[in-house]
This record gives structure tokens, sequence and C-alpha cells, in this order.
């Protein structure tokens, strides 16, 4: 555990230097090739970025344009709950974690999803994610674990300089079926939607 924290640490720190252009630059590359990745999805999951987590809003507007239903997580208010979508419009307001949410809407089952970006702290190429730590989507999509194939499709969005020779992993972790960076897709798992 102590390993982990290290880790992110170190993460976060690689991922804050990131530039601000270079932000700019790398959500419009994730948008242009994510866009084409999920043409066929109709239901996304996304996620607002927080701290210097590589920005979706891009892709999920030109998701959006191409008629696409986005939808943004919501924070169960008892600890321990799995994540809910709601569908992604304004208004928004702070939820539990303080990450603006949707204040209404239908609420959308994680099954239901056909894909959902994942915000990474750290990965490998075979898919195991290093997130924030508090386990909201490993215990939202532990059923995707264990399915070969499905939706929804789980993808990292997250910058090169955010990837790992190895991702340490625990029982409960949810492997991905890819990951997005500015420069390249990593696809870990069949994907089919």
């Amino acid at each position: 555990m102590h390993e982990k924290h290290g880790l992110r640490r170190g993460l976060r720190a690689r991922r804050a230097a990131i530039g601000p252009l270079a932000r700019v630059a790398s959500a419009r590359s994730v948008a242009r090739h994510g866009a084409q990745l999920l043409r066929r999805a109709r239901h996304v999951g996304a996620y607002w970025p927080i701290g210097a987590e590589l920005d979706p809003r891009p892709l999920a507007r030109a998701l959006m344009r191409t008629r696409h239903i986005l939808y943004l997580p919501v924070v169960a208010r008892r600890p321990g709950r799995p994540l809910s979508f709601l569908p992604w419009r304004p208004p928004f307001t702070p939820g539990p974690l303080h990450i603006p949410e949707p204040r209404w809407g239908r609420r959308a089952c994680a099954r239901r999803l056909d894909a959902v970006l994942v915000p990474v702290v750290g990965f490998d190429a075979r898919g195991w994610r290093l997130g924030q730590g508090g386990g909201y989507y490993d215990r939202t999509f532990g059923f995707v674990a264990r399915k070969t194939r499905g939706r929804p499709l789980l993808i990292g969005i997250a910058y090169e300089c955010q990837r790992l020779v190895s991702a340490p992993r625990e029982g409960h972790d949810v492997r991905l079926h890819a990951v997005l960076t500015e420069r390249r897709l990593y696809r870990a798992r069949p994907m089919m939607v």
C-alpha cells in the first residue's frame, strides 16, 4: 500500500509538470482519436477532470456533436457505494468529493453504458490502472472483470508520461480494455461495442 502512495505522488508530479499548451494539445489529440474509437458507442460515461488529469471534455463535446449520449459519474453520499451516472448537462454542482456532478436527469446503470472514459494516475500496456485510491471505478465495474467481451468498454485516458512498465495491482482491481494517450492507443483486452 505504501508503494502505491509513493508511486501516485511521483506520477502526479510528472503530470503536473506538463505545460498548459501541451495539455490543450494532448486533450485535442485524445478527442480526435477517441471520437473515432467510440464512433459505434451510443451511451458513454466520462469524467470531469480534477487537478492535472488529461481533460476529456473536448472528446465529450466531439461525441455529443455526433449524437452520443454522455454521462458523468455521481458519487453516492454513503461511502463504499458504486458510482451512478447522470446525463452530462448543466447545471453542475460539487459532489461529496468537490467534483462537479449533474444535478438531475435519468440515472444510467453502469451495465447499460457502451463505454466509459476512466481517469488514470498510472497505467501499464496490459491495461492495469493505478487510480486515485478510492476504489470507486473498481467497485462500480467489478462485474467487467468476470467478462471477456461486451460492454461497457473501459478506456483509460492518460498522458504518455503516466505509463508504467508494470502497474501494481490487487485482487479487486479491474483491468481496462484500453488506454488512450496523446500519442497512441494501448489495447489490452478484446474491444467490441
